[in-house]
């Protein structure tokens, strides 16, 4: 690449410090021409991954600053990168961008830092992609599946998918050229092969559903019939009253929505209608806003009272559900509790008591069990596209291998290395890389 981009790296706004990089093959000559240092007679002699203090001169003011060189191919990008830190005014780091446009630079594109960084190597596509799942993480599970993506695991196992469809495909290919040597050995092992591959898809497949749990939380819906202490519950949880909480029947008319973390996990609580027949229009509709919102939870926590039986209207409730993992939470207990309603939580919304042992119940029964950090999940949508559309490719191919001729089989093994090359960026076309560094920020 001929031209040197430069950009502000920090985010907008006034702070200690304010990072401005450049990249490129001028990187050195440009920075030399702004940035003076005692240590050194000109900033082009200076030693790499050593940091230096000096003034940068922007001609209307002058700072002083820290200055690093990077030496290709040992840097981010993997060419000639120098980064100044300065004090972090708003229109003093834009004055320092601006001096090092106007002596040769040029203003850099979201995302091209990184996007230079992969296209040099330093980087595959699903590890690019990495970085801006760890910028974006809102918790500590999503940072730990951002950093995993980082580091290559999931590039590696997606390469080994990639290098086993490569030997399926040279085999067929060698039994077209010598049949009467080849032909009956590979199309013997065809079916074991393909199997392998496909198996390996799916493993990674099945973390997709909990890669959406570990970038957006786990969805659970409190629901029950009204003044059961749904809304009370929610307020004990957030330790606020978010809620409105009165006596009246009905309060609640429409969803609320909150969320907490937990063990590194985003739990979103919907506080709910009080599910009952009614014949007033707006509660009708809360009712039927809170039977959806318990259809697309992951969870339902269904509350009831501690001191009374189960009533015919909650078993029918409980009966629309049988689906769903549901957690019973007998409200009230500091009004007794029944020997037969055993089978749940039993709490008190109003003292708090016993509340935190539902968090625990959601964590230990649905998450910490299932979410590993240590292991790779698929948060990333385009990943699981493409994984499903390679699965379908290798399930094609694997159907009645017997009789199918090898042609057959190879154009669906082809289709399947590409799709799999557009998460490693192997096959990933210009279109898909520059729409992916689009949504990086300026300076990154």
């Amino acid at each position: 690449m001929s031209k040197t981009i430069a950009a502000i790296a920090t985010p907008f706004g006034t702070g200690a410090i304010g990072v401005i990089r450049l990249s490129g093959d001028n990187s050195l000559k440009i920075a030399s021409q702004v940035f003076s240092t005692k240590k050194l007679d000109n900033f082009c002699n200076a030693t790499p991954n050593f940091m230096y203090f000096g003034t940068i001169n922007c001609e209307k003011f002058s700072d002083e600053c820290l200055a690093v060189y990077f030496k290709a191919p040992h840097s981010f990008t993997g060419e000639d990168v120098v980064e100044f830190q300065c004090h972090g005014g708003i229109r003093l780091i834009e004055e320092v961008l601006n001096i090092l446009l106007k002596n040769g630079a040029t203003l850099a594109d979201k995302g091209e830092f990184t996007k230079r960084a992969f296209l040099n190597g330093k980087y595959s596509l699903s590890q690019a992609e990495g970085i801006i799942e760890m910028i974006n993480s809102e918790n500590i599970a999503a940072l730990n599946a951002g950093y995993r993506q980082l580091s290559g695991s999931l590039n590696n196992k997606v390469l080994k998918i990639e290098n086993d469809i490569l030997d399926v495909t040279a085999s067929l290919e060698a039994s077209l050229d010598y049949p009467e040597e080849l032909e009956e050995e590979v199309r013997e092992n065809l079916p074991i092969q393909l199997d392998n591959i496909k198996n390996q898809i799916s493993i990674l497949l099945d973390t997709a559903k909990l890669g959406r749990i570990v970038k957006n939380g786990i969805n659970v819906a409190i629901i029950g019939m009204p003044n059961i202490g749904k809304s009370s519950l929610l307020n004990a949880i957030l330790g606020k009253d978010r809620a409105i909480v009165t006596d009246i029947a009905g309060t609640t008319r429409d969803t609320l929505e909150e969320r907490v973390e937990r063990n590194g996990i985003f739990i979103n609580f919907i506080d709910t209608a009080g599910i009952r027949q009614t014949c007033d229009t707006v509660e009708k509709i809360g009712v039927d806003k809170a039977k959806q919102s318990a259809k697309n939870a992951d969870i339902i926590v269904m509350m009831l009272n501690a001191n009374k039986t189960i009533s015919h209207e909650e078993k029918a409730l409980l009966d629309e559900f049988t689906d769903k993992p549901i957690i019973k939470v007998y409200n009230k207990m500091d009004l007794g509790v029944l020997d037969t309603n055993n089978d749940g939580i039993a709490i008190s919304a109003k003292t708090g008591e016993n509340v935190e042992l539902i968090l625990n119940k959601i964590c230990d029964n649905f998450v910490t069990c299932k979410i590993d950090s240590s292991g790779d999940i698929i948060t990333n949508i385009r990943h699981t596209q493409a994984l499903l559309n390679t699965y379908e490719f290798i399930n094609n191919a694997c159907q009645d291998t017997e009789n199918t001729p090898s042609e057959c089989i190879l154009i669906d093994l082809k289709s399947s290395y590409l799709e799999l090359g557009t998460i490693t960026g192997n096959t990933a076309s210009e279109d898909i890389i520059d729409t992916i560094f689009s949504k990086f920020c300026l300076g990154k």
